[in-house]
Parts: C-alpha cells; structure tokens; sequence
C-alpha cells in the first residue's frame, strides 16, 4: 500500500511540475513579445513557486530521507535554503501580478503588497537566523509570519479572479466580451482556491513533526490529498494559459479555435 502511495504522489508530482514548467515558459515567452509585466509576473511566479521552489524543497526531503524529516547536514540545509528562496520568490511575483493585473492604482492594494512582502521575507529571515534552514515544524513568531502570507496569498487571487469573472459575465450578456477570457478569469480563480488548499493540506505535516509516530501514520494521506488537489490545480492552469481546440470550442461555440490572449 505505501509503495502504492509513493507511486502515487511521484507521477502526480511530475506531472504538476513538468505542467507548471509547460505554463511558466509560455508566460515568460509571452512576456518577450509583448514587453508587458503581468506575463513576466506570473510567469516568474509560477516558475519559482510551482517548479523550481516546490522542485528543490522536493529534493531536500528526499535528500534527508523518510527517517529523518529535519535537515542536519550542510548539504540538506543548503538544499532546503535554495528550495524556500525560490519558492518566496515566486510567491513575491505572484503578489506583484495581483496588483499590477487587479489594483495598479489603488493604493490599499500596494500598501497590502508591501506589507505581505515584509512579512514574507522578514519572517524567513527572522526564523532561519535561528532556525538555520531546517526543515521543522511550527516555530517561532516570524515562522507564523512567513507562513501567514504562504497560507493566504493565493486567496487574493482567488478573490480578484472571481471578482473580475463577475464583470466578464455581467458583459458577456451584452455580448462585449470574450467568452474564452471571461472564462479564464474563472479557471485561473479556481486554480489559485487549489493552490491554496494544497499548500494548507501539505502543512499538517509541520504540526506533525514533533510526533514522528503520527507523522509516520498521517503522512500517506497528507501525500495523496496534496497530489491529488495539485494534479487538479494544475489541470487549471493548463486550460487557463494552453487551453486544447476542444475546450476553446466548447466555451466558445461557432468562434473555432482561436487562442485568446
């Protein structure tokens, strides 16, 4: 069963990455031609969240093994350091992308940026100075700040994609909009909900930690709902930025296969 598991979550993660990879690059090559932000933010964003964060934190824990779930090594820390750089990095762009794409002029909406921000990487700072890049369970007060911002991020993507679909919709039945961008606004929405879910379903284990024996019985669940929700994520994201002709036929009817965006 536990070999089954792992088998599991190996393809599943494979697949999230090498897809994310597939749409981060189609962001980035987007953003060349188009010399516009948003594209380079997202695109930055996923890249440095979904594939190469998620990617080397992966590799860290296989680093230090099923036995031994926090870092002791140089290697196993430095690992670990490069994997949570990355990912915060990404998380950096993602915020951007909401306001340059959602709120570029209102000034609550940078002010909430820069505040995440500083609670991000003052968090990260603050705990590794003590921590020293280990992977452990709940820490200090700036391991509560970082992960604030981890845990919640993705909610204000949600909210300003759902928002902006309302608009679309509102729209649609006047017939000024595009039905295929209207519906991106909802699947890139219901992505960011997934991405949510399993960044809260894959931290149980931090609470687990202190407890291997629990963590030991916990863990193929935790595994599979977070593969299981990321497969489901990043099918999203495909649709969202590399949508097939046949989806774009069914949203779209008697529009062909043309590619929005």
């Amino acid at each position: 069963m536990r070999a089954l598991v792992e088998s599991y979550a190996l393809v599943a993660t494979l697949l999230f990455v090498l897809v994310s990879a597939a749409v981060a690059i189609r962001l980035l090559l987007l953003s060349r031609s188009t010399r516009c932000t948003p594209e380079l933010y997202l695109g930055l964003g996923i890249l440095g969240t979904a594939v190469l964060g998620y990617g080397t934190m992966i590799a860290a824990q296989i680093l230090r093994g099923t036995t031994n779930p926090i870092a002791t090594s140089f290697a196993e820390r430095a690992v670990q350091a490069a994997g949570e750089i990355l990912h915060d990095g990404g998380a950096s762009m993602m915020i951007a992308f909401v306001v340059s794409v959602f709120r570029p002029r209102e000034r609550w909406a940078r002010a909430l940026a820069a505040t995440a921000l500083a609670a991000l990487w003052g968090g990260n700072l603050g705990w590794q100075l003590e921590n020293g890049f280990r992977s452990a369970g709940v820490g200090n007060g700036f391991w509560w700040m970082r992960y604030a911002v981890i845990w919640t991020y993705p909610l204000w993507t949600m909210i300003e994609s759902y928002r902006y679909y309302a608009l679309m919709r509102r729209r649609l039945a006047l017939g000024l909009a595009d039905p295929l961008v209207a519906n991106r606004f909802f699947l890139w929405g219901t992505g960011s909900l997934g991405t949510a879910l399993a960044i809260w379903i894959s931290s149980l284990s931090f609470f687990l930690i202190a407890r291997p024996e629990r963590l030991l019985a916990w863990a193929p669940s935790i595994e599979v709902a977070t593969a299981t929700v990321g497969v489901a994520t990043v099918a999203l994201f495909y649709l969202t930025f590399l949508p097939p002709g046949w989806y774009r036929r069914w949203v779209a009817p008697g529009r062909g296969v043309r590619a929005s965006g």
